[in-house]
């Protein structure tokens, strides 16, 4: 070997040995439900259990609690069959103020939730806007209803149907539109706002965003009236944040929604359109009557959705009904809650440890919903006869 090639291959060696290596990857938990007591839980005997109780009780009303149960790893189930949650149902809402605690305890068993993903809370809300029944210069931005061309495929199905884990790895659903005899992917937002029709109403366009963001929101016309526009359909893109890109741009020194008002006022509807053509994804929307004032939008269980009693989740990993208790942290404090899966949203289809709370409805909801965003631990709670596997 020649001395430059010697050279060479020790210099070759020293470069290999000195380089960084890349950390091993840490394998994260399949999903699981663990047995626990409620006396593991933190703060079990001081949370406030009554909008759980009442978000319960309205699941139970609705006769949509347990109607479909998740999948566990080994093909078993998580969530029982309607059946085995029958007696708490009855005796819930009989149910006196200050017996929340005594009643959870004797109908249901606590399991620590483990998995994949990020453990993660953070909250929504029902906004209340302007709307106009026709547009001008400020209410331009239409409030569309689901198109008569979109479809859904359902992926779950045939998983199910063709033994394929191939699609059970996949989206449950995707939402698309026909091209002969093809599914092809819906419009993005830009592709949308090109040749919008349909609207039933028209607002201003962060306005329309914010509700498109939260899911719903009731809208208030110039004569006093009201009406909810509740969520109808999603174009089937991932979700991106409008107002993070303008931050990330420097145009916003602050991601909120005041401060995206005034920019899009100063800047006018044409700026405002373009940045909001940065998020792919579009809701539409259907026009519905507010019914009980109190109450939320339906979330995706069909149940209206109680403040600070609901939370979104993913479905995959936690059937609609479940009931979850929480330990996080807001505004420097514990946030330990029993909240019921009602909802779900493209943001938290990102495992069993991610989730919504809903806060309430109106502007001082609003303000506190966007200070939630911190770590938490889960538990579910099943009824003491229903099986986890």
């Amino acid at each position: 070997m020649s001395r430059r090639a010697l050279m060479g291959l020790l210099v070759l060696v020293s470069a290999c040995a000195t380089a960084p290596r890349e950390p091993a990857r840490v394998a994260e938990p399949a999903f699981a439900l663990n047995a626990a007591r409620f006396s593991e839980l933190p703060g079990w005997l001081f949370a406030d259990l009554s909008p759980a109780l009442l978000a319960f009780r309205r699941a139970c009303d609705g006769r949509r609690l347990r109607a479909q149960s998740a999948a566990l790893p080994g093909g078993g189930r998580y969530g029982g069959t309607v059946g085995e949650w029958a007696a708490a149902c009855a005796a819930a809402p009989s149910v006196a103020g200050g017996g929340e605690r005594a009643f959870f305890e004797q109908y249901f068993t606590p399991h620590v939730v483990v998995g994949p993903g990020e453990a993660r809370l953070t909250a929504y809300y029902e906004p209340i806007i302007e709307a106009r029944r026709t547009p001008d210069a400020e209410f331009s931005a239409p409030l569309l209803t689901r198109p008569s061309d979109m479809v859904s495929v359902d992926l779950a199905a045939f998983a199910e149907a063709y033994d394929s884990e191939a699609l059970r790895g996949a989206p449950r659903a995707l939402t698309g539109r026909l091209d002969g005899n093809q599914v092809r992917p819906y419009p993005n937002r830009a592709e949308i706002m090109a040749r919008a029709n349909g609207a039933f109403a028209w607002a201003h366009p962060v306005d329309v965003y914010n509700l498109q963001i939260q899911g719903s929101g009731r809208l208030v016309f110039p004569d006093g009236s009201q009406a909810r526009a509740a969520f109808a359909a999603q174009n089937g893109y991932r979700w991106r944040s409008a107002l993070g890109a303008l931050r990330d741009a420097g145009e916003l020194t602050v991601a909120s929604w005041p401060s995206f008002k005034a920019w899009s006022n100063e800047r006018g509807m044409e700026a405002t359109q373009e940045a909001l053509n940065a998020d792919p994804s579009y809701v539409f929307f259907a026009e519905e009557p507010i019914g009980d004032p109190a109450a939320g939008a339906r979330g995706a269980a069909g149940v209206p959705l109680t403040p600070m009693g609901s939370i979104a989740v993913d479905p995959a990993y936690h059937p609609y009904g479940a009931l979850l208790f929480v330990d996080g942290e807001y505004d420097g404090a514990s946030f330990r809650r029993l909240l019921v899966a009602q909802d779900t949203g493209g943001a938290i289809r990102r495992g069993p440890l991610r989730g919504d709370v809903f806060f309430g409805i109106g502007p001082e909801a609003g303000r506190a919903a966007e200070r939630m965003n911190a770590p938490a631990r889960w538990w579910t709670l099943l009824p003491r006869l229903a099986p986890i596997s």
